[in-house]
């Protein structure tokens, strides 16, 4: 039984706590577990489109190395079509020279030797019309091999022009070509690096993610331990108070019959004593002790039809309500310590005080007093007398009442069947009825929370030494 506070913050924490058991919290872990599953699979998905990115980069870096190979290929062709073509142009380069200093020659010997009067000069001086055509001829002859070789000279220098110019456009081309393609692989390269490192860091994520689900796991493991260790020890207290209850009846309906036998034997004898009186006054005597000996009856028997009457363990409220006995039962022997039995039937413990399992996760762990088995409307009795100070119903506590005594302590009451009999501020005797046995509040089964203090709803001590139990 958890410590009442008269708090309504605490009310209202302790009633949220009731109503959510522990297997909710296993709910919320699952929730948590999906939440990751599914961060974790769009984290995946981000992975994989960031690999087809890095895919599709590494083939274009793959088409532009092959490309750049091809056109390194082509350059290197290039250049050693040049390498020949400047090897032939050296080559023509020294002809033209040769043939430049042969024009020149040729050009001084006939400016010099060869003008027009040394040509008549040859044909008058020649000895026959045939020498004179043969000189004639071979200047002729001369003159026009002069003149090709003028004409092969300017070819030749304009192919060679053309060729070099040619050539060093095709070179210039394809170094900026190699260039650019150089220029675009690099930039590839780097991006492909970029997307690796997206990569890494996306794994990392999905890594930091999968250890926050596997913490989640191992709670929702522990929670699912917690609960079927509660579980387990509800089922064991439940199976125990069956057999304090039944154990109980069997004593309540002993009790009773004695009391019946008792109260019968009473009667009988008042009835021999009316029938002997024989005077008014031993008649009214008489009389007066037959009525209370039908009384005694009449509560015996009432007692019985109680001690009759168990509230189901698994019931969470009693839905009988029977008439609690307003007037005082036999009080119960008061032993050395002053404390006298809560209740008329013998005390059977069902949980005892101290640390246990909590049967319903809303009291906690630490248990302030002795739970006592009996049958519904089982009558509670003062344990002592003193003055009431608390009388009515609680969530937890339920119908209940609280007594101070004049030492200093207080006494506890808790789960009634129904409203107490007595009201807060009277004063009480000790064997006192206060109400019937019942299970409201935060019980699982008709039983008496009996609790002993130093001060109210704090310092409980253990009522079993003072009640020798």
């Amino acid at each position: 039984m958890i410590k009442l506070k008269k708090y309504t913050a605490l009310t209202l924490c302790a009633l949220t706590l009731t109503a959510t058991p522990i297997s909710v919290l296993a709910d919320e872990y699952d929730q948590k577990i999906a939440d990751q599953d599914k961060k974790i699979s769009d984290l995946q998905q981000t992975e994989q489109s960031a690999e087809n990115q890095k895919a599709a980069l590494e083939q274009q870096v793959a088409a532009v190395e092959q490309e750049v190979q091809a056109v390194l290929k082509e350059k290197t062709n290039e250049e050693k079509k040049l390498s020949d073509l400047t090897a032939k142009i050296a080559i023509l380069q020294e002809k033209i020279q040769k043939r430049d200093e042969q024009i020149r020659s040729q050009a001084r010997d006939v400016q010099t030797k060869q003008d027009s009067a040394s040509l008549v000069d040859a044909v008058i001086n020649s000895k026959s019309v045939g020498e004179a055509v043969k000189k004639t001829m071979a200047v002729s002859t001369i003159l026009t091999a002069s003149k090709n070789i003028m004409e092969q000279q300017t070819k030749d220098k304009t192919e060679l022009e053309k060729l070099e110019k040619e050539a060093e456009q095709r070179l210039q081309s394809i170094n900026k070509k190699t260039a650019e393609l150089k220029a675009k692989q690099e930039q590839l390269v780097q991006t492909k690096l970029d997307q690796q490192v997206k990569i890494n860091e996306i794994q990392a994520s999905i890594a930091t993610e999968k250890g926050e689900k596997e913490k989640y796991e191992k709670q929702k493991e522990e929670a699912e331990k917690k609960r079927q260790a509660a579980l387990k020890a509800l089922e064991e207290q439940r199976k125990k108070e069956e057999e304090a209850r039944a154990k109980a009846q069997v004593e309540a309906e002993k009790q009773a019959k004695i009391a019946a036998e008792e109260a019968q034997k009473a009667a009988e004898e008042a009835e021999k004593q009316a029938a002997a009186a024989e005077t008014a006054k031993q008649k009214q005597e008489a009389e007066i002790a037959q009525l209370e000996a039908e009384k005694q009856e009449q509560q015996a028997k009432q007692q019985e039809q109680q001690a009759q009457t168990v509230t189901d363990a698994g019931a969470s409220q009693v839905t009988t309500n029977p008439t609690v006995p307003t007037t005082n039962e036999a009080k119960p022997a008061t032993n050395s310590s002053g404390w006298a039995s809560p209740l008329s039937i013998g005390l059977v413990v069902t949980s005892p005080f101290g640390p246990r399992q909590d049967p319903t996760g809303a009291s906690g762990t630490q248990h302030d007093g002795i739970d006592f088995a009996g049958a519904a409307g089982t009558p509670i009795m003062a344990s002592k007398g003193g003055k009431v100070v608390e009388a009515g119903f609680h969530w937890s506590a339920g119908n209940h009442v609280v007594i101070q005594h004049p030492d200093g302590y207080y006494s506890y009451y808790m789960h009634m069947v129904s409203a107490p009999s007595v009201s807060t501020g009277s004063e009480v005797s000790a064997g006192q009825v206060l109400g019937g046995m019942g299970t409201t509040g935060n019980s699982t089964g008709v039983h008496l929370h009996f609790g002993v203090s130093t001060a109210l709803w704090s310092g409980f001590v253990n009522p079993a030494p003072l009640l020798g139990v």
